[in-house]
């Protein structure tokens, strides 16, 4: 049976890690998976009974770029030879020097390189030359591929899959359940705000306003952990989520509101929530304007570029008209999951190993 190491970069939030674990999950049973991340999130992979281990990002260490590399370097040379892995598959759209090199001294270990597109027009074109380090990209797909204007666009030799989530909708579990497990009332309207961070008590941020514009339409507000300040919570009425992965219970939410990344994105028009896109401009690489804009022009879902200076009244009244029909429209357009196809890939090239 292959063994497979999984290994994801930081990123701003958990969407190179919960991919691999997509692919992981599809793997057959006694296949050996092992995870290293950068990403502070990593122990939630223990809950999916894969071994784990977290080397601190440049940022996180504190190191410089070039001593973090070599740290890098060495940290991920030490692990290919105690594991001797089949392949290594590395998930991010900025392959870090040194692993060619850790690489180069383990050839036995085939690599795979799992990589989004949806980058920005002229942004990374760089870093397609590191498709030489691996034997083989693979490329989630995405449901705005039509608009993607990014490097990855037009490159060659990719594998390109469907759209990968990590959960499919046959998983859902009921809305009952769904709430009894993230201790949600019972009964009324709840939307889910996943907007990064804010504050839910000014309505000159994002978060605060699409908060402040659900409850005045008597709709319950919910927002995942790290979304704002555990301090921000005192006199205003949220709830907040804690559960990985949140996607298993979406059906405890009439709507959300959410960014564009990939994951979010995703997971809301495959799982049919009716969806409010507020695209977060300040990405050094993801194009969540043209993902979310697509996603509207499809009438899959609605966006909006800001909720702030009295936008989001309207908005959120027009999510919660318009908003079921359009995650009806998004359903029938659902082309499956792709993370088995990944997953298969993956396993193609662990059996290449020398």
């Amino acid at each position: 049976m292959s063994s497979v190491l999984l290994v994801s970069s930081n990123g701003a939030g958990m969407g190179h890690l919960t991919r691999l674990l997509a692919y992981a999950r599809r793997m057959p049973a006694g296949t050996r998976r092992h995870v290293l991340s950068l990403s502070q999130a990593v122990p939630v992979v223990g809950d999916e009974g894969i071994p784990w281990e977290y080397l601190p990002s440049q940022g996180a260490s504190g190191l410089r770029p070039a001593a973090w590399r070599t740290l890098f370097a060495e940290r991920v040379t030490e692990i290919l030879h105690r594991l001797d892995p089949d392949v290594l598959v590395f998930d991010g759209t900025h392959p870090y020097s040194g692993l060619d090199r850790a690489l180069a001294a383990h050839p036995r270990t085939r690599a795979v390189w799992s990589r989004r597109g949806m980058w920005l027009p002229g942004r990374n074109v760089d870093q397609l030359e590191k498709s030489a380090w691996f034997d083989a990209v693979v490329e989630p797909g995405d449901l705005a591929a039509p608009a993607d204007r990014g490097a990855t666009a037009t490159a060659e030799g990719a594998v390109r899959v469907r759209p990968v989530t990590l959960v499919d909708r046959a998983a859902l579990s009921d809305r009952a359940t769904a709430r009894a497990a993230l201790g949600l009332p019972a009964e009324g309207r709840l939307a889910l705000v996943s907007l990064g961070a804010g504050n839910i008590n000014d309505t000159d941020d994002e978060v605060g306003a699409a908060a402040a514009a659900l409850q005045a339409r008597g709709v319950g507000v919910c927002v995942t952990a790290p979304s704002i300040a555990e301090r921000a919570y005192a006199g205003s009425d949220v709830h907040l989520v804690r559960h990985f992965p949140l996607s298993e219970h979406f059906a405890a939410f009439d709507v959300a509101v959410a960014a564009a990344g990939y994951n979010s994105f995703h997971e809301a028009l495959r799982l049919g929530v009716p969806t409010l896109f507020v695209p977060n401009r300040g990405t050094s690489l993801d194009d969540q304007v043209a993902r979310a804009r697509h996603a509207a022009d499809r009438g899959w879902a609605l966006v909006a570029d800001t909720l702030t200076g009295g936008a989001a009244g309207a908005a959120v009244e027009e999510l919660l008209d318009r908003g079921p029909a359009l995650a009806a429209q998004a359903l029938e357009a659902d082309p499956g999951n792709g993370a088995d196809e990944a997953a298969q890939e993956i396993l193609r090239v662990a059996g290449r190993a020398a």
